[in-house]
């Protein structure tokens, strides 16, 4: 009797570590990259407005931003935060995404030409 639910325990955590849908609930790979990509941007805006202008309140800064690119993506800050529960219990599906993202970036800053001083 140990053995069978030793077995029926194991088989349970192999299927669950191994799931390689994301539910319809969660965001796809695709769009959580998306997302992803405009709270960096968000992050670093909010970041130069809240340098230039020290009377500029960074937590209602990040949220103003994060509220807009909510809209831009049509979801709720819920969607996103069940979205990234999930990437996180599941690395394997994350990991893309995250590589995406580093492409992306790396993409970006090679396209940007440096400034001449004259």
């Amino acid at each position: 009797m140990n053995r069978f639910f030793l077995f029926i325990l194991t088989s349970f955590f192999v299927m669950a570590c191994s799931q390689t849908e994301v539910p319809k609930d969660v965001l796809s790979q695709k769009e959580m990259e998306a997302v992803l990509w405009d709270v960096l941007l968000a992050d670093q805006t909010a970041e130069f407005y809240i340098q230039g202008d020290s009377s500029i309140n960074a937590l209602e800064k990040h949220t103003d931003l994060y509220q807009q690119l909510f809209q831009i993506h049509k979801i709720s800050k819920e969607d996103f935060k069940e979205s990234l529960r999930f990437y996180e219990s599941h690395p394997k599906l994350l990991k893309p995404v995250f590589d995406s993202l580093q492409k992306r970036s790396e993409r970006s800053v090679q396209n940007v030409k440096p400034v001449s001083v004259s």
